[in-house]
């Protein structure tokens, strides 16, 4: 079974590929219209970050089966501070 803070960890990482593929969108926009080397740059650090994101929660579902709240609350203290980075570059990206 999964525990409370393994579980809060799992929500804040699919959270967190949610935000960075919205942003991984609007990249992929902005890259595809202007073409120039910055965007695709963005381009590229937003599917990167997409993909560590996305990775992050499948290795959190991971670890929930075999380590303990001990390792589940720094890592959430860690997933809060990629949640609000990534919620002011939605932010950021939206206006």
């Amino acid at each position: 079974m999964i525990g409370v803070y393994w579980s809060i960890d799992i929500l804040l990482s699919a959270a967190s590929t949610a935000m960075a593929a919205v942003v991984f969108l609007f990249y992929a926009g902005a890259a595809v219209r202007r073409r120039t080397r910055f965007t695709l740059s963005l381009f590229a650090f937003s599917l990167a970050f997409l993909a560590q994101s996305a990775v992050s929660t499948v290795i959190f579902y991971y670890f929930a089966h075999y380590y303990t709240a001990s390792v589940a609350i720094p890592l959430m203290l860690l997933m809060i501070l990629e949640v609000a980075g990534l919620a002011s570059l939605l932010y950021v990206v939206q206006s």
